[in-house]
Order: C-alpha cells, then structure tokens, then sequence
C-alpha cells in the first residue's frame, strides 16, 4: 500500500521534506498515481544548485560537456515520467512502496553511523530518526530503475553516492585535475583540447610528458592532511594501483608531489591473501608487518606505502570474518603508530566497499580513507609510448613499401632500357 506523504513527511528533516514535496509537485502536475523515486530526481535535477546536480557534476564523464550530458539525463528522466500511466489528479499522490523503502534503508544507513542523524522528540516520550537529504538521496540512487535512467545519460549511480559522501578536493593543487574518459571510449582520442600539442599522429600527446593521471590523482591523495589513504574504487582500480607501484619503483618524475617524493611502497597484498582465504599463520603475518613498523622507524625518507591488495579477500564468501577482523586490526595498530606510513587498496567494485563497510563500519575514520574512482586503466604514460610504437611501425612499413617500389621500378626500366625513368626516382 502507498504510504501518505504526512506519514512519509515526518521520517525526514525539513531540507528533506522539502525535497519530498517538490517531488509531490512533479507527480501532481503529471496526474500520476503516486510519488515514485523518478519524481524525486526529476524535482532535484531541477535546482540548478542542488546537491545531486553537483555530485553529477563531479561524476560526470570528461567525454562529453557538461550542457549536453545534463541535458541527456534531463531527457532520460522525462521519458521515463512519460512511460508512468496518468490517473485522477490529486492533491498529494501518495508515496510508493519503492519510494518509502528507500526512507527506510535511509533510516537503518543513519542508524549505524549514529554520529550523523538527528534526534527529534516527539511528546516527550517516543524519538525517531528523521532522514537528511544527503542519506535521502543515497538511497534513492539505489532504486534500479534511478540507476538505469543514470546509465542511459552515461552516469553510473555508484560514481554519483562517491560524489556525494566524499567532498571534492581542494581547488587549489599543485596537478591539473582532468578526469580520465570512461573506459568504453577510445583512449585514443583526447576529448581535452588543453592538453593537444602536436597535430595527427600525435595528437593527444604532451610535449613535456604528463605521466600517468591515475597515479597522479593517488599522489594527490597522499599529500592530504585527512583523508590521506585512498582506496580506488573501479573495475580498473586494481590495474590503476599496479601501474602507480611501477611508476613509484621506477622513481617517474611529476607522478609523486614534491612533498612525497621518494617514497616506498611495500606489497603485503600475498601475505593478506595467504592468510585470510588459506588460513596461513598469523604468526608469520605478525612478523611482515613488524618488519613494516621498523621500516617505517628507520626511514630517511617521506615514509612508507603499504598496498593491502584488493578488498576483496577481507569481504569474500572465502574470507573468514575473525582472519579478517585480525588484518584489519593490525593493520589499524600499525597505521596509529607510526605517522609516516599510509595504507592503500583497491575494491573492484563499490559494493564490495560497502560490505566491508557494514562489517567494519568505524573503518573510515580508523583508516583515515580516501574513496578514489577509477575510470580508465590506460594511463597516459601508456597512450603516449603505444601510440609512438604504433607510428614507428607505421613509418618503418612505408619505407619499406617505397623501397620494394623502387626496386621493382629499377628492374622494369632495366629490362625495357628506359633508364630516364630510373631517374625519376
């Protein structure tokens, strides 16, 4: 049964509720039965300053402007308010049993983070949680039918809750911060025009080489006085974090800032592995990180990086909840004791985060982390000496080509005495 919208109104603060009713407004003015998820998104797209405007804003695909895949999504969701069958007007359409699920995971999301909902009294006697827009939101992007409206307008729902939990960066950085293009466009077409230096077949290509941009984000991440431990988020992440410890161990220029540069980046992700998913010894686990503690003691230089691997192996269905409790909990121990040292990892996708999350769910502010997406896996250090290849091979067949013509014209001319012709060439 649809619930009334007074009964869904007092589950949510007065900015939420706000949002709720603009939503009333969209169903109401289309004659439509109900209040769905699809009339909220349609009512906060359209504020131009709204919360979920701008977190799209930051998850959008560098692929497209902005005015145009706005305006897909705009599309998007008007076509699906069309599809919805129109009813008799009323007043205040009720809200969707789809809609006031979404209020409900809202509310059991605040209730394991207590720091961060409100408490309202209610006759003195009873208090009940009241949803903010924020988590609202968050849980609206959850409905499928929000996430495939996303995807026709090339946005992906979990990007945008990224987005939305994590602030942005600081504007002032010391690296420019372009997005990679999503990794179902041709890498080889620069959709920026800043960074076009030379004309076909270099096109693309900086002149003063500007390394991988996904290593560079990591490196961004790691100056942070908060938030300093990234963990990418991706179906690339992991080959992202391979290529960023091969860009540290092969001591690349303008990958690491400044303030970090010559770092060292430990991988215990097979010790991890051995231990949580084949039951190795805890004892023998116990050693590599104590060994990583005197590393960290004895280091001259900015510190240590220690690669857990993919969060995978703590949250898997062969991840025994007390081995990965034990990893956790010493990686924890040692992050606390020495300042100069960082964890990083990566998560394919972002559910598996989310699991981790509920089982560990003060990792956050333990870890001190980072969320960083990851959108491509070909780096532009990548692109740059696979297209030089690819127009060295080039060059080098045409040469051939001109030679063996040549040659064939050298014989043509020789046998039919026409050397005038040799000449030619």
């Amino acid at each position: 049964m649809p619930t009334p919208v007074s009964i869904a109104r007092q589950c949510l603060t007065d900015e939420a509720a706000r949002a709720l009713d603009d939503a009333v407004g969209v169903a109401r003015r289309r004659s439509h039965a109900q209040t769905t998820s699809l009339h909220s998104i349609s009512a906060l797209l359209a504020f131009p300053s709204s919360t979920l405007r701008d977190a799209c804003a930051r998850a959008r695909s560098s692929a497209y402007s902005p005015r145009l895949q706005f305006r897909a999504l705009e599309l998007s969701v008007g076509v699906s308010l069309d599809r919805l069958p129109s009813s008799k007007a009323l007043e205040e359409p009720p809200v969707s049993n789809s809609l006031m699920a979404a209020i409900k995971r809202s509310q059991a999301s605040q209730r394991r983070h207590p720091e961060n909902f409100h408490l309202q009294q209610q006759n003195q006697t009873a208090s009940f949680l009241r949803v903010e827009l924020k988590h609202f939101i968050l849980s609206i992007l959850d409905d499928p039918i929000v996430s495939r409206v996303f995807g026709e307008a090339g946005f992906r729902s979990c990007d945008i809750k990224i987005a939305m939990i994590h602030p942005p960066l600081s504007p002032v950085s010391r690296f420019p911060r372009t997005r990679c293009p999503p990794i179902f466009l041709c890498n080889l077409t620069d959709s920026d025009p800043a960074r076009r230096t030379f004309s076909f077949p270099f096109a693309g290509v900086s002149g003063s080489g500007d390394g991988d941009e996904n290593s560079r984000r990591i490196g961004e991440v790691l100056t942070r006085k908060t938030g300093k431990n990234p963990l990418l988020i991706g179906v690339c992440s992991s080959d992202a974090l391979r290529c960023f410890a091969d860009c540290v161990e092969r001591r690349i220029g303008d990958v690491l800032p400044a303030e970090i540069a010559g770092l060292n980046l430990i991988c215990i992700e097979k010790e991890v592995s051995e231990f949580v998913g084949r039951g190795g010894s805890e004892e023998k686990l116990g050693l590599k990180l104590k060994e990583l503690g005197h590393m960290a003691e004895q280091c001259s230089g900015p510190g240590i990086a220690v690669n857990f691997g993919e969060l995978k192996a703590l949250v898997g269905d062969d991840a025994p909840g007390e081995a990965a409790s034990c990893v956790v909990s010493k990686l924890t121990s040692l992050l606390k004791a020495h300042p100069n040292l960082w964890l990083m990892g990566s998560s394919g996708s972002y559910e598996t985060y989310l699991k981790f999350l509920t089982q560990f769910p003060s990792i956050e502010e333990d870890w001190d982390l980072h969320l960083l997406p990851i959108t491509s896996s070909r780096s532009s250090v990548e692109g740059f000496c696979s297209r030089s290849r690819w127009v060295v091979d080039l060059i080098f067949l045409f040469c051939i080509y001109v030679h063996v013509f040549r040659m064939l014209c050298v014989l043509v001319a020789a046998q039919n005495h026409e050397f005038g012709y040799v000449g030619f060439w």
